[in-house]
Parts: structure tokens; sequence; C-alpha cells
């Protein structure tokens, strides 16, 4: 077992420089910020999202950092709060194949609240630190492996606690030692249960991780301190969530920026707003369609084999309401069937309960592949087949690996293809040219000045 693991990491977060990053990683990271600005103001009008604003305004002073799309300000740590559970309550923000979950969301929000409390900090420097974060909580994710997420934890919520802190950390230029401490703090506030996962918790696991990093970075900043070998200790981090033997410190260390995780797996861009599980399913429905001339009515049964670990998060097969339904694979096959797509709009609970589609959900059968059991087997090496049987007699059949889903690595969205979904989040906020133009803004971020230029837009 390694030693000194936790100051390796924090040596990797403090020492690692802008030149050093590649042209390819800036520009997904770029990708990854302004997708998650974007679903930030298209879940502002959630339920979700208002329970918990209402409540971090009655917890919070007045502060300097804005709370994006309803023109309010608090603390940084409270905006972070709100921010993030925003741009998750839709599921629509982008995911990492290594954390198995989502990692932009929490950094970002964490590093835009106290930038706006900070000021005067540039785009550069926030763009070096959401890098930084993003790649060490991506080395984290590789050495708890899967097990962790298959036994129990919701990734998104344990993992982004350490990618929120150390990226505010980084934005605040701490050194080795005090990076260490702030490490060793927000270790102790790691929780979230995968059993959450469909409910309104979910957008809370992703703020109350924007929020504690913040917590966890600013303590650290006044001189408070934590375990400083927290990820190999005895009773530390590893052992605690995973238990002895089910990590490895060796992968923690291991391709540290080389490749990043960024570039390789590569950030997925989610092309349909619901569980990131079922898109290479999604993918396989609507190609079959589309090459075959398919239509809802000529397919007697949609035939879904996938990984063991799918149906257990796509489990709602009688969903109620339209977040629900992004957790119902029924749902999400019938809606692809039906419409030819998977967009914002069809996440409806007048939809939901709607007689036509709850016909088209009785043809969806889901099944474990025989070969997609295992730990081994999910993710990278994940696939979904699909097949549909139609009235006339015919089956058509489709492979899909997940590393090749719409807006992975192997298929990845273009520029235009960015723009499209990110507008069509911004179409029901007030100001769209204004929300516009800080995606163009973003698109250059390296260059501005003050990132509160994007925040003033999007108040």
């Amino acid at each position: 077992m390694p030693a000194e693991v936790t100051r390796r990491l924090a040596e990797f977060a403090v020492s690692t420089r802008f030149e050093a990053m590649a042209p390819e990683v800036r520009a997904q990271a770029r990708m990854a910020i302004i997708d998650s600005i974007g679903t930030v103001l298209a879940g502002t009008g959630q339920e979700s999202v208002g329970i918990l604003r209402d409540f971090a305004r009655g917890e919070s002073a007045a502060g300097g950092a804005t709370v994006l799309g309803c023109g309010m300000k608090m603390t940084a740590s409270n905006a972070a709060f709100v921010n993030a559970a925003a741009a998750h309550a839709l599921d629509y923000d982008n995911i990492s194949l290594t954390v198995s979950g989502f990692v932009t969301t929490p950094i970002l929000f964490a590093l835009l609240g106290v930038a706006e409390e900070e000021g005067g900090v540039c785009g550069r420097d926030l763009l070096e630190a959401f890098i930084v974060g993003y790649e060490f909580e991506a080395a984290v994710a590789r050495g708890l492996g899967v097990y962790h997420y298959a036994n129990g934890w919701h990734s998104t919520a344990t993992l982004s606690h350490f990618g929120a802190t150390v990226a505010v950390a980084r934005l605040l230029k701490f050194d080795v030692e005090r990076m260490r401490h702030a490490i060793g703090i927000t270790a102790s506030e790691v929780s979230g249960l995968r059993t959450m996962v469909g409910n309104m918790l979910k957008a809370f696991h992703v703020a109350k991780a924007a929020r504690n990093g913040i917590t966890a970075a600013r303590l650290a900043q006044r001189g408070f301190t934590g375990h400083t070998a927290v990820m190999e200790a005895d009773w530390g981090f590893c052992n605690a969530v995973n238990g002895k033997g089910h990590y490895d410190l060796d992968a923690m260390l291991s391709n540290l920026g080389d490749p990043y995780d960024l570039v390789n797996p590569g950030l997925v861009i989610k092309v349909y707003p619901c569980c990131g599980l079922i898109h290479s399913a999604l993918d396989g429905v609507l190609d079959l369609m589309h090459k075959h001339g398919i239509a809802a009515g000529q397919v007697r049964r949609a035939r879904l084999a996938v990984h063991e670990l799918v149906p257990p998060t796509m489990k709602n097969d009688d969903p109620r309401t339209g977040y629900q339904g992004k957790f119902s694979t029924p749902f999400c096959v019938a809606t692809a069937l039906s419409e030819g797509s998977v967009r914002l709009r069809h996440f409806t609970d007048a939809r939901v309960t709607d007689p036509a589609i709850r016909e088209i959900m009785s043809r969806v059968e889901m099944v474990v592949h025989p070969d997609l059991h295992g730990y081994d087997m999910f993710l990278q090496k994940e696939f979904s087949d699909v097949r549909l049987e139609l009235t006339d007699g015919r089956t058509v059949e489709q492979r899909v690996m997940r590393i090749n889903n719409r807006g992975s690595m192997g298929r990845p969205v273009s520029s235009a293809e960015l723009r499209e979904k990110y507008a069509d989040c911004v179409s029901g906020y007030a100001d769209q040219p204004a929300a516009m133009k800080a995606f163009s803004l973003i698109e250059n971020l390296e260059a501005l000045s003050d990132v509160r230029e994007i925040t003033a837009l999007l108040r």
C-alpha cells in the first residue's frame, strides 16, 4: 500500500499549472461549464429547487454571490447550494464515467460562489481550478472503483465533496499542507445513498457537496485542521466507505493528468434529460427507428438487455410525476418510440399518466444480459442490447457500448449540438439574449478578466 497518498494527491492539486493542460482538456472543461450553466437556468423553477432556495434564504444573511435566474444574492456557500440543486434538478447536467456520476455541477457552483465573494477572479484561474478539482475527484473515484457505487453510495454525493473542496482550495491558492487539511475536513462531510436516486434528495446531494466544499476550504483557510492522511489512514476515508480490500490506492495516484479524465474516458454531455444509465439503450432504440423507418405502432415488444446495476436505479415502472419518469425505463423508451426523440418537454406529470403512453410502456421489457454481471463490466466495458420485435414478424437489433453513447467520447456532441441544448435549457429564461451572451463568454473563458461578467448576465 503506497504511503502518503493524501500528500501526493494534494501536491498534484497545488502544483498542476494551466500551461500543462492541453487545449483539448481546456475545451472539454469549457463545454462542461457551459452545459451546467444551461441546466441551472432550466431547473430554477422546479419544486425541489424552490424548497431548497427558501430554506437557504432563511438560513442566510445577504451576501455577494448570485443565485442564478432569480435575482437573489446569498453567501457563497448558500448560493452554491441553490445553484447546484437547480443545475441538477432535471438530471440533465453532464457526467463522468469514472465517477459514475455528476462532477461538474458541484465544482462549478462552489467556484462561482467563491469567485464572486472574492471578486476579481479571472476566467483562466476559474478554469484552472475547475480542471484540478475535476481531475482530483476522478483520481479518488479510480481508487474506489465501481464497488463504491454498487455498494450503495451515491458517488455524485460522496466524491463531489472532494472535487468542490479541492477546486475552491486551488482558487484560494492553498499550499500543500493546507490543501491536505481541507481534504481531511471534507472527508468527514461525505454522505449520500443511492436509494435516494429518483426523488428530491438527489438534487440535495449535489447541492450539499457544493456547499460543503466551500465550508471545508474556508475552514482550512482560517487554520482549522483535519487529518492530513485521510485517504490511507486505517480509520480513514477509504476503509470507512469501501472497507479493507475494496479499494486501490495505487489507482488514485496513477495517470494523474496523463491522460486527463476530462479527455479519456472523457466528459459525457447528456443528450437525454433522464438517468444516464438508460442512454445507451435509448440510442439503440432511436437508431433502429431511424434506420428502419419504424413507428411506435409497429413495435410489438421492445426488449433491452442491460447491466445488472441498471434495473435497481431505473426501477420506476409506474411513474406518477415527470421527475419519476426520468428513472423509468418503460417511460423513457416509450417516449423515444412515440416521439422519435427524448426532450425536456416530454417529462411532465400529465404525460407519464397518459393512457396512450402507458399502453406503449406495457410493451417495454428490461432484462439483465448474461454477460453484464460484475463491476469490471460496468461503465467503460458496458453495453446495452436493444431488440425491437415488430408486428410484421421482423426483429431488428443493435448493441450500443456505453463509451459510444451520444455525448460520450466515442460519439461526442459538436459545438453546434451543445449550443442547441443550451438554447433549449434557457428557453424559459427572462433574458435569453443575456443567456446566449454568457454562452459566448464561457467559450472564451480564458480571456475573461472577471467571471462576475457571466453571473451578472444570469441574475
